[in-house]
């Protein structure tokens, strides 16, 4: 019913053209789609709510929609993009009074890092919202939040305060009679009881969790608890309970793989909005229904009239006709639309990909500079060698000493370059990973020079031709700021070759290239050139400084103002086919956005582009 509703209360807010309902409709279809297993259809539905709620100026429904997307994410094992949403819906709800809101997804975000076993980073999380939830004394969120604290401290050792907290989670959640959760408790307690050797306490709690289960026809819990009754009687030496235990698992293992809902602890709201969307739905109908009487007051005082009367009806079966061809075209859309978003995840990826590609490239090429010196040296240093043993069988001491002195100074210089090599490959090994979602501080500096590098030599790697100068103008003064380095790194890394590609573009316009086998007339005087400049950054108002100014400038043909406000976008890309994804912009923006900061272009045709990031401190 609820699912129906959700379609009402969208159907009625187009209408009406009320965004604030259209916002809700979205958000709770989305929410019905995600229990009944549809991701994909959840997905749409809460990427249009949140796209609404930004252009309606709704700070809360947008950070509650990423929220919800992150989830999303979350449960599909797409933890990267799960740990940007989190981080854009937290940082916006931070700014609301929703504050139970924003202890949800703090919440479901330290869920996502304790699935991964990143336990610190969840303890972290889960205190956060634990501190939220204890000022607003909101009990479903303080059970959650002690149980989930509890679940960290069984998966790291601390088995007294696991049972403690998940003990005192489950006192809390039967006298809300919050089933679901307590059966995950009751077995995180039976593992606890194994590891201190008890496995007769181990067995009640998991026969314990089963019958609770069974009870409120919990089928996960039912099929979980049956798995651990399964290994329970194993390790005692019963296998014929354990045989019969563990068919039950697969019957339902089985079950759940067909009709599985997926839930979170993320929707500890849902329940409380689904009254809210009953109302606002019982609130538009009646507007609706209070229209329908006025349609028949009017009605019946043209009734007399036949002429009218059958001008009405006649007005009406053409609108009925326009309905018609309207629901075609929407399926259409919708077929379309589809496709599109199915296609998403793989663009993004190569997005990903392309990225890294041109990263190894140019870390291919910058690494084979100290690498030749420390051949070099090493070839050297063997020479060296040799003659300090003739030397010393000649009784020639000075002369040893003397070369042992060279020798000394050679090693000095091949660790140097050995240690230069071991940060290029440091730094390509963090961008291959991905981000953590860890902010520290950076010297935004060394960031950029050494990203403006390892571009260069990727263009260079890929295409011979290539050749552009750089230059770099950077603060000396300028302070380490907090930030994402590998996420920074991805949005450095985009405009800084967005800024090759422009330049070399104008110079094979000036330099055409020459047919096979001819002689290339260079009768030019461009000179491609990309410069990377950092400051501090000095509010208008006069406040203090430490926000972090980066631009990138580059002198090719500059974007034609037609395009201007369309390059920001999602899969837009003046690049031909095959050479661009459209996704680099649009990531690099959302990444600058969760830093808090913002994201400009200054273009003049002919002329250039300036990119410049404002990071904040």
């Amino acid at each position: 019913m609820s699912l129906k509703y959700a379609e009402e209360l969208i159907n009625l807010a187009l209408k009406t053209g009320n965004n604030k309902y259209l916002h809700s409709g979205y958000f709770q279809k989305g929410n019905k789609k995600r229990l009944f297993g549809d991701l994909e259809e959840a997905l749409q539905a809460y990427i249009k709510s949140a796209e609404i709620a930004r252009l309606d100026k709704n700070a809360k429904g947008e950070g509650s929609a990423y929220g919800a997307i992150a989830d999303i994410y979350s449960i599909s094992n797409n933890h990267p993009n799960a740990r940007l949403y989190y981080s854009k819906g937290i940082a916006i709800l931070r700014e609301s009074n929703d504050s139970i809101a924003l202890a949800s997804l703090i919440l479901n975000a330290g869920e996502d890092f304790m699935n991964n076993q990143i336990y610190d980073t969840a303890y972290i999380y889960f205190k956060e919202s634990g501190i939220i939830f204890e000022k607003l004394n909101y009990l479903i969120g303080k059970a959650y939040n002690i149980g989930n604290i509890g679940m960290v401290y069984a998966n790291t050792g601390e088995s007294n305060l696991a049972e403690k907290n998940i003990t005192e989670a489950i006192e809390i959640l039967e006298e809300m009679e919050d089933y679901y959760p307590i059966c995950v408790y009751l077995i995180s307690l039976a593992d606890i009881y194994i590891d201190k050797g008890d496995e007769r306490a181990a067995l009640n709690y998991a026969i314990k969790s089963l019958t609770l289960a069974r009870q409120y026809g919990l089928k996960e819990q039912i099929r979980d608890a049956n798995l651990k009754l399964s290994e329970l009687y194993e390790r005692s030496g019963d296998p014929a309970e354990s045989y019969k235990y563990y068919k039950n698992y697969i019957i339902y293992r089985d079950s759940i793989n067909n009709i599985k809902t997926v839930q979170s602890i993320a929707n500890l709201r849902t329940d409380f909005e689904v009254s809210q969307k009953q109302i606002e739905v019982d609130l538009l109908n009646q507007q609706k229904q209070n229209q329908r009487w006025l349609l028949i007051t009017i009605a019946g005082i043209l009734f007399s009239t036949f002429v009218l009367l059958y001008m009405f009806y006649r007005n009406i079966k053409n609108k009925q006709k326009a309905n018609v061809l309207l629901q075609e075209q929407k399926k259409k859309v919708e077929t379309t639309l589809t496709h599109l978003k199915a296609t998403q995840a793989q663009l993004i990826q190569s997005e990903k990909m392309a990225s890294l590609g041109e990263l190894t490239a140019g870390i291919a090429h910058e690494i084979q500079n100290p690498l030749n010196f420390v051949n070099n040296f090493s070839e050297v240093n063997t020479e060296l060698i040799d003659e300090a043993l003739d030397e010393n069988e000649k009784g020639n001491n000075p002369e040893v000493k003397s070369i042992l002195n060279d020798l000394k100074e050679n090693e000095s210089k091949i660790i140097h370059h050995g240690k230069r090599a071991e940060s290029i490959v440091k730094g390509m090994l963090l961008h291959s990973r991905g981000s953590s979602g860890h902010k520290e501080p950076v010297d935004i500096n060394t960031l950029c020079d050494e990203y403006l590098r390892l571009s260069y030599h990727g263009f260079r790697a890929k295409d011979k031709s290539f050749n552009a100068e750089f230059k770099t103008d950077l603060d000396p003064n300028l302070s380490k700021i907090n930030v994402v380095p590998q996420d920074i790194g991805r949005v450095l890394l985009n405009l800084i070759n967005n800024a090759f590609y422009a330049v070399d573009k104008r110079a094979k316009e000036l330099i055409p290239q020459p047919p096979e086998g001819g002689i290339q007339n260079a009768q030019t005087n461009y000179i491609p050139l990309v410069t990377v400049k950092t400051s501090s950054y000095l509010p208008p108002s006069g406040g203090p400084r430490g926000a972090c100014l980066i631009s990138v400038k580059d002198n090719g043909p500059g974007i034609p103002p037609e395009i201007k406000d369309k390059i920001f976008q999602p899969f837009f890309t003046t690049k031909p086919t095959g050479q661009g994804t459209g996704l680099g912009l649009s990531l690099s923006y959302d990444i600058v956005k969760a830093h808090g900061g913002e994201l400009k272009v200054e273009t003049k045709e002919g002329e250039g582009t300036v990119f410049t990031v404002l990071l904040p401190a």
